[in-house]
This record gives C-alpha cells, structure tokens and sequence, in this order.
C-alpha cells in the first residue's frame, strides 16, 4: 500500500534548509549560507524528517550525503522555490504600486497599548502604509518570525530566540509595585534581596518577564514567596492594588495597564536596585531577511514613542 504524505505542516524554512544542506554536504557550511546556528539548522532538518516519516541524509565521516529518499525528494523541493521566484516575479510586474503590508506580531500587551498609537502615527504620516498586527503570546513571537508568517515580532530579549537577529528598541526598567499603604511605598527605591521577605505577584513561568525575574532572585539562597502567578499585567496590578501582595513589572508596562485600569492612585511604583535590571525590548527578524522603508519607519517610530504614557 502506498503511504500517504502531506506538505500541510511542511514549512519553506523547512525546505530551504533541506536544500541548502544538500547542495553543501555539511551542517555547518549551509548554516553560514543561511545565517543561521548549525543546531538550529539541524532542527529544522529534524523536524522536516520526522513530517515525512523519512530520512533524508546519511552522516559519512566526512561530509552528509542524501539517502535515496533525498535524492528523489530534492528536484520537488528545487522546484517549490522555482515556482515561488517566478510568481513573485510576476506581482512585481503586474502589480508594480502595490506594496505588501507589514506584518507585525507583538505581546498582547504591546498590541493594546504602545502599538496602535505607532500604527496611527505612521498612518497619518503615510496613508499608504499598510501595517497587519498580530497580537500573540509571548512564546509563540519567535516561532511566528521563523516560519515566515510574520516580517517582524516584538518581544523581550530571550535565549530561546538566539537563531534569529534581535534589533534593540528599548530598555525598559524593571520597579516595585505595591499598595499605597504598604510600608515600601515610602521608600525611594528597595533592594531586590528585600522582596524575599514579601508575597509576590509574578507572571506564568513562559514570560520572558518572568525569566528575567526569576534569574535576578537566584542570586540568593533563600526562596521567594509567590503569593499568585497571573497571566496580565493588568491582572498583577489589579491584585496589588487589593493588597493581595506586591509585583516586580517594567515600567512601561504598569504606566500602560494603570491607563487602561484607571487605578493610577490605587498602586505605588518604586525603583528597584542592587541591582537595576531592565527589560530589553527587541524586534526580531529572520536572519539575511533585508529590510525596506516600512520596516525601518515603524522601528524608528516604536523608539521615538516607547516610554511614554
């Protein structure tokens, strides 16, 4: 009986990493064609094996040579990005005015706070500027840029996005948020030690947030008391403001959800030290993508206007 295969959840980075490591014969040469780190590239070769149900290449000692399976898969994947070219091709010439929206994803956060107000702002700049926003969890921003669904994604810097070029945008300061009779919310600034002696407010261990947190509190022996672990911004705010505890958040991030909330006289904000820890806010893109003026007016424009309430 003849299998069954279906390209459904075969991506083109999928693809052209199957391409490239088949015309170099070695991870690591197709991975410095693709800009990209041999594991990296290795995973995707991985991930396009265990779709097809098939291997793809044989390791010698010397160099990766395809499998008979390769050897017959190869000429289809060539032509897939043949028959890609040649439509573009024809959009550029029978649709010369016609420029492509750029696709932005960004945390849900950023989509209903800082974003809109880039995307106006750029609108009335430029009318013709078409911007599509994605709002989407903060796990899933990388894996949207790496299969090619979105131009650009915004996020916290993490480790888990090392394969794609980080852009930096913003460093955002990480301060104290309590209740305005808490007995910290006279102070100036407190010490990061000094939040292990109070319930704390922190978001789900997937944020970006959270690593940056749960790393700088590693620095000492003693465990933090986690009082509650929320998926919002908006939502720790919210608890703070009950007394219910207190929540290490980015600065810009508690001016934006007090906004939406109307609770700006219900928390006070206190710089955190020893030490400063900030949150870098990045824009990721696939590497080698090029640029074009869209992309780079929008960046300049999220710098310019980052920060402020």
């Amino acid at each position: 009986m003849t299998r069954h295969l279906s390209a459904a959840h075969l991506s083109l980075r999928q693809l052209r990493a199957f391409v490239a490591v088949a015309h170099a014969q070695s991870m690591t040469r197709a991975a410095a064609q693709l800009h990209l780190t041999p594991s990296a590239l290795s995973m995707l070769v991985r991930g396009l094996e265990e779709e097809l149900g098939l291997r793809l290449f044989e390791r010698t000692t010397r160099k990766l040579i395809l499998t008979a399976a390769g050897r017959d898969f190869l000429p289809s994947a060539e032509q897939v990005f043949g028959v890609l070219e040649s439509g573009l091709q024809a959009l550029a010439v029978h649709h010369p005015n016609e420029t492509p929206p750029l696709r932005v994803a960004s945390s849900p956060l950023l989509a209903s706070g800082l974003l809109p107000r880039v995307i106006a702002s750029l609108r009335a700049e430029s009318p013709s500027m078409r911007i599509q926003l994605h709002d989407v969890p903060v796990p899933d921003l990388p894996t949207r840029v790496r299969e090619g669904h979105v131009d650009l994604a915004i996020g916290t810097a993490t480790r888990d996005a090392a394969d794609l070029k980080a852009i930096p945008l913003y460093a955002d300061p990480l301060m104290l948020v309590c209740a305005p009779d808490h007995p910290l919310a006279r102070r100036a600034q407190v010490s990061w030690q000094e939040l292990l002696d109070e319930p704390l407010v922190l978001l789900q261990r997937d944020s970006g947030l959270r690593t940056l947190v749960d790393d700088t509190l590693a620095k000492w022996s003693r465990r933090a008391h986690i009082a509650q672990e929320v998926t919002h911004v908006a939502t720790a705010l919210a608890l703070v403001a009950e007394g219910e505890g207190i929540a290490p958040l980015p600065s810009y991030a508690i001016s934006r959800a007090q906004a939406h909330l109307g609770i700006s006289a219900g928390v006070a904000a206190i710089a955190l030290v020893e030490p400063v820890v900030t949150r870098q806010i990045v824009a990721w893109i696939a590497p080698g993508a090029q640029s074009h003026p869209a992309q780079e007016a929008f960046l300049a424009q999220f710098r310019k206007m980052a920060g402020k309430p």
